[in-house]
């Protein structure tokens, strides 16, 4: 019995040896899912804070990891590779920001800057907003400043990701959604009287 207990207590000691230096060489070849975290959040721009990663998969056949991201109702997907930590791929789409309109580049707007009754933002350079020939009585930037005053929230402290004008039963809106400390606020302001019409405040994780 002696015997077989030294066969074991040295069959456990490789085991355990095996599986320090099967560890080390992960750690020293390939990245964290920590660093692939960071990786994600520099390519997207955001903090890695703001985002809810559903998944982060080791596939060691291909030495990549296989990312499944949240981030702004949004189901986003990455491979990285392990070693170098490089992304192979992703289906996350990069936003331009015009600073000073704080308004989301889609692509569809004139270089001019002019209104063709198509955009979203329906921005002019005059301040004032128009959608099928029906001006607004008050710009978008109020429209924000309305939404953020019932928020309680600073224009710099949040990030917008919707500045739509559209019609809703007849009446000219501001569709606003904005996302502050991992909330997502929404507000539907009346572009002619300034009224917010409705509100919503959700925590991206719900």
């Amino acid at each position: 019995m002696k015997k077989y207990g030294k066969i074991i207590i040295i069959v456990v000691g490789i085991l355990v040896v095996l599986a320090l230096l099967i560890l080390i060489y992960f750690k020293t070849t390939f990245i964290s899912k920590n660093e692939v975290k960071d990786i994600v959040a520099d390519n997207m721009n955001v903090s890695s804070g703001d985002l809810y990663f559903e998944s982060i998969d080791f596939e060691f056949d291909n030495g990549i990891y296989e990312v499944e991201v949240y981030y702004q109702n949004r189901d986003y997907e990455y491979k990285i590779d392990a070693k170098e930590g490089k992304i192979i791929y992703t289906d996350y789409r990069s936003v331009n920001t015009n600073n000073n309109q704080n308004n989301t580049n889609n692509g569809n707007n004139n270089n001019n800057g002019n209104s063709d009754g198509n955009s979203n933002n329906n921005g002019n350079s005059n301040g004032q907003n128009s959608l099928n020939g029906v001006t607004a009585s008050i710009s978008l930037d109020e429209a924000k400043t309305i939404a953020l005053t019932a928020a309680g929230l600073d224009i710099n402290s949040v990030r917008f990701t919707r500045e739509e004008l559209e019609h809703d039963n007849h009446t000219l809106v501001y569709e606003l959604e904005f996302f502050y400390n991992n909330i997502e606020y929404d507000y539907e302001i009346n572009a002619t009287t300034g009224d917010i019409i409705s509100y919503d405040k959700d925590s991206i994780y719900d």
